[in-house]
């Protein structure tokens, strides 16, 4: 009875808080959610376990929690990198942009050579039409990141992206060639190359490009999205039968998401 009773009072915060994020990392939500919970029983300010449950809250869409988790945990502690990052893409992810800075811009200053923070403050910068602005955090996240890998070439796609908005299409279409070289199987890289040869005057390439975009798993670029483009490039290619074929598939997608 007494070895039984050491037991429960050895399990605490920490020891609840790591069981919770082996659940986490398997998947197990449920368990987590519950070893989180002990944890924060036993200790409401833990900031590590207050993020946890924030991110869990997100996989269970209560937004409300996620964001009040994350709120007292920068309360708690206003150095948390991690609290601070995390609130900052909630809202971002919400479309409240301008709240989304301060904590983004915290971050960045906890962790200053880490190329996530500084990502999402140059989306977020984006998103409320500072393109100049966007444009030096987008490069400064691109210098932060390792060269050749995922994140870079994640990066790379949203950069071109802007590039291409810019006007700027060469530089736009360097970039997402060097997406492409990482993640061939990237469909808004090739989506947005295509956009940027189109502005070039490359019709076929971009047609090309377009079409294998098609192909690939669904992202930002959504099929309505690609196929809209290729009826815009098949009429500059003088071939109609084709214009109307992606049209009437783009009017199907807009139908189909419209519902």
């Amino acid at each position: 009875m007494i070895w039984l009773l050491a037991m429960q009072l050895a399990i605490g915060p920490t020891e609840h808080y790591e069981q919770a994020k082996q659940d986490f990392a398997q998947r197990k939500f449920l368990e987590a959610d519950s070893e989180v919970n002990a944890a924060l029983h036993d200790d409401p300010y833990m900031v590590s376990a207050l993020v946890l449950k924030a991110r869990l809250a997100t996989f269970a869409h209560r937004l409300d929690v996620a964001k009040s988790c994350l709120i007292t945990a920068i309360t708690a502690d206003p150095t948390s990198e991690e609290a601070q990052f995390y609130l900052g893409v909630l809202l971002y992810e919400q479309n409240d942009f301008k709240p989304a800075i301060s904590p983004l811009q915290a971050a960045q200053r906890l962790s200053p050579h880490s190329p996530l923070p500084v990502f999402y403050l140059a989306m977020t910068r984006e998103a409320l039409g500072d393109y100049n602005e966007a444009l030096e955090l987008y490069q400064q996240a691109e210098n932060f990141s390792p060269p050749r890998s995922p994140q870079s070439a994640e990066i790379d796609v949203v950069l071109g992206r802007l590039l291409v908005l810019m006007g700027r299409d060469q530089d736009g279409i360097e970039k997402e060639h060097r997406a492409i070289e990482v993640n061939p199987g990237s469909r808004d890289a090739h989506y947005i190359l295509a956009k940027g040869l189109e502005h070039e005057g490359e019709f076929e390439k971009a047609a090309r490009e377009g079409e294998l975009a098609l192909t690939l798993p669904e992202a930002n670029a959504s099929d309505a999205d690609i196929h809209f483009l290729l009826t815009r490039l098949y009429r500059k290619l003088n071939k109609p039968h084709l214009a109307e074929a992606h049209m009437e598939k783009f009017l199907a997608a807009q139908k189909s998401t419209s519902k």
